[in-house]
């Protein structure tokens, strides 16, 4: 893990917690805790977690890096710090949308109706 990858999820929890405070929400808070981590400490959820714990048309968020192993079958929308490129590629041929924690805080600035799993 280079210095520049520590900076920017240190610099992206700083921006949750900022977006937790401006909008009242306890989520965003929650998971710049969970990000601060180091890097061997973050969550790894694999896809076929997510396809168990999630529904179709689900928003969730893995606070770690979302990995390969299993299968999807249904559109789900995913935020992560990280995702391999067979898990993007996987989450996406289902019809679903892997995308950051900083997009999905974007769109979702109070984070409701999201599921964290990790």
């Amino acid at each position: 893990m280079g210095v520049n990858e520590k900076d920017e999820r240190e610099k992206l929890a700083l921006e949750m917690k900022k977006t937790a405070l401006d909008n009242d929400s306890r989520f965003w808070g929650d998971v710049a805790t969970r990000i601060r981590k180091s890097k061997d400490n973050l969550v790894e959820v694999n896809v076929g977690k997510i396809s168990r714990f999630a529904t179709t048309d689900e928003t969730v968020v893995v606070p770690g890096v979302v990995l390969g192993s299993g299968r999807i079958e249904e559109p789900v929308k995913v935020a992560a710090l990280y995702f391999s490129k067979s898990a993007r590629s996987k989450i996406e041929e289902a019809g679903g949308k892997a995308i950051t924690l900083r997009e999905l805080m974007s769109e979702n600035s109070k984070g409701t109706k999201v599921k964290i799993i990790g």
